[in-house]
């Protein structure tokens, strides 16, 4: 495996890790890190809570993980097993920032982006969470006046489950919030979903260059699917897929749509892209560390057969002092509306 010079610091102090686990696992939820201290001091809870950084190499600019320490677990063999999460962390699980929306203090008729942004400061969370890289949805499109007591993360996916790029119409782009580092914050930043066809790859793999495994997975499609539009309805059934892929289900709002015929059509539209989007991979390589979500690489794997371009979805690090292992989840379509879902 290729070495690394890799690095933890607890308030910025360095720690002498031996063993950890970064987990990315995309779609608007926090990144994890998990790593382990031979200590057998019993007053390791004086670290919950505290920042943590950890770089790959020692000699980056940026940190590969920023965020804050939520759990502690005792090992049997002297060790303490640390749990942090990233920014998105703050604002989900059991502490989970709420505000609450009224006549007074509300969000109404700000963009998404400026939503995320005041949402933030309304919890008192700007001097931890940045927002100077929010930017805004594609297409940038107004709130829907929420109010009464509000999970920002919630309130977050919701607003951004409302934008739909339709540049392509045979393939809906919903959004998504991601964190970035700035060297000193933990940035939030919302993009639309990549257009693999139209976007030219940052990363290339192949079985002779820098592949070392490289897993196919199907995943569940719906073979039967309800729009629900303003004041109307349809729902699109496929019979043969049925047959062959399984009698599975989803519905679906778009008050956007105002006929039976729209429905129909963007049923249609969304099983379409499914049937696209049906596996999972999951590509094991030395190569890509760096790599975020939302960015696209190309694989070419002759075994089989598949070829072509690749969204990073996620990517799973195992890491020590000198060593790592690297996981990318992949899809090859961006997953369809998950916001749509009702």
């Amino acid at each position: 495996m290729p070495e690394l010079s890799s690095q933890i610091f607890i308030d910025g102090a360095s720690v002498d890790f031996t063993a950890a686990s970064l987990k990315e696992r995309g779609d608007n939820t926090a990144a994890q890190l998990d790593f382990v201290l031979p200590t057998s001091s019993p007053n390791y809870r004086k670290y919950w809570n505290k920042e943590i950084t950890a770089f790959f190499n020692s000699n980056d600019t940026y940190p590969a993980f920023r965020g804050h320490i939520i759990n502690t677990t005792t090992n049997a063999n002297n060790s303490v097993k640390f749990t942090a999460v990233d920014a998105l962390g703050y604002l989900t699980g059991h502490s989970r920032a709420e505000v609450v929306l009224d006549d007074d203090k509300n969000i109404d008729g700000l963009s998404v982006g400026a939503s995320v942004v005041k949402l933030i400061e309304m919890a008192n969370l700007q001097n931890t969470i940045g927002t100077a890289y929010v930017g805004d949805t594609t297409p940038v499109i107004s709130n829907t006046r929420p109010r009464g007591t509000t999970v920002i993360l919630d309130a977050i996916k919701e607003l951004l489950g409302l934008a739909v790029d339709m540049t392509n119409p045979d393939l809906p782009r919903d959004n998504l919030i991601k964190v970035i580092d700035d060297g000193t914050k933990a940035q939030l930043r919302v993009e639309v979903k990549t257009d693999i066809d139209n976007t030219i790859p940052i990363k290339f793999y192949n079985y002779e260059n820098n592949i070392v495994d490289f897993n196919v997975k199907s995943r569940d499609i719906p073979t039967t699917i309800t729009v629900r539009g303003k004041n109307t309805a349809a729902t699109f059934k496929h019979s043969s897929a049925m047959n062959a892929l399984g009698n599975s289900s989803k519905v679906v709002s778009n008050p956007k749509l105002e006929s039976r015929a729209e429905c129909m059509d963007f049923a249609q539209k969304i099983f379409l892209a499914n049937v696209q989007n049906k596996y999972e991979y999951k590509l094991t390589t030395f190569e890509g560390l760096y790599l975020k979500e939302n960015d696209v690489i190309h694989i070419r794997d002759d075994e089989t057969g598949i070829q072509g371009n690749f969204r990073v979805v996620g990517k799973t690090v195992e890491f020590g002092p000198n060593r790592f292992t690297l996981q990318l989840l992949i899809n090859q379509r961006p997953p369809l509306l998950s916001q749509f879902l009702t």
